[in-house]
Order: structure tokens, then sequence, then C-alpha cells
């Protein structure tokens, strides 16, 4: 009795050691896709909200001033524009909507849809060449029988033949 109950133990004491270490494990900081270098879109949204009411050129020549480039930020203040984390007054004075710094949100391209190509035919491939003439004898048929054909047709191929009759007969 004692073995089971010591083997028993061992195995709970076990058990408790790895969920320690999985617990552990949860709990490291996991590492980003990519380091922030320079902040350039928060000081783009920083410079908008610090200085209410200036134009789109004074912000970015102030931006190019303390060392950041002129194409970031050009596009990220229309990225803020467009996703309205900055607005545009009509005479072009900026102003931010929010008091604190959110991300961009990640646009995605629409995608472009596969084209796809038209089987060709053999026959289509030889062109001319490839038509088989066809006899005057194959086409008139001896057996015409006029109620055969009548019951065929729906209502509207029958008035599509009468008015091509009445036009050829004319």
């Amino acid at each position: 009795m004692s073995a089971l109950k010591e083997a028993l133990q061992t195995a709970i004491n076990q058990w408790e050691e790895s969920h320690v270490q999985q617990e552990k494990q949860m709990e490291q900081p996991k590492d980003h896709l990519f380091k922030t270098t320079n902040n350039v879109t928060r000081a783009t949204f920083n410079a908008v909200r610090d200085t209410p009411g200036c134009k789109r050129k004074a912000i970015l020549f102030g931006l190019e001033h303390h060392g950041y480039k002129l194409a970031s930020t050009t596009s990220i203040l229309s990225q803020m524009i467009k996703q309205r984390l900055v607005r545009e007054e009509s005479d072009g004075k900026l102003y931010a909507n929010f008091t604190e710094y959110v991300p961009l949100k990640a646009t995605s391209k629409p995608k472009a849809k596969p084209v796809k190509k038209a089987k060709v035919q053999p026959q289509a491939q030889a062109g001319i060449a490839a038509l088989q003439p066809v006899s005057r004898s194959a086409i008139i048929t001896t057996n015409f029988d006029v109620d055969n054909i009548l019951k065929n047709l729906t209502i509207l191929q029958a008035k599509a033949l009468r008015d091509a009759l009445n036009n050829l007969f004319k």
C-alpha cells in the first residue's frame, strides 16, 4: 500500500512541476514581429495634436526639421486623415480626433481576380479548313409534316415563325 501511495505522490508532484513550468512559459512576453525604430507615426500624430489648426506643410516641415523623412511623414499623415485619426478642415487646417495616439490599421489592397482563359476548341484552331461542307439534300427532309413541326414549337416560336413567313411572302 505504501508503494502505491509513493508512486501516486511522485506522479502528482511531476504533474504540478510541469504545470508550473507551462504557466511560467505563458507569462513570458512574446516577441514582436518588428521593433519600433524611430516612432515616426507617433511623432506625426503628436505634431498634429500639439499644434492644432496648423496646415499640412507646416507640420511636415517641422517633422522634417526633427529628422523624419518627408516622404514617410506625408504618407503617414495622409493615412491618418483617411483613417480619421486626424481631420482636415476645408481651409486645410489639421486637428487630431483623439487625445492619445492610436496605431494605424493595416490597409489591404483588393485582390486581383484571376482571368480565366477561354478554352480553344480543336475546330476553332483549324479555322475555315475545319468546316465540313454540308450537302443541300441533308438539309431538305422528305418527311415534311406541318403538324409535327407545330407540335414541337412554343407559342413564342410559332409567332416568330409566322412573322418570318409573312415577311417572306409579302
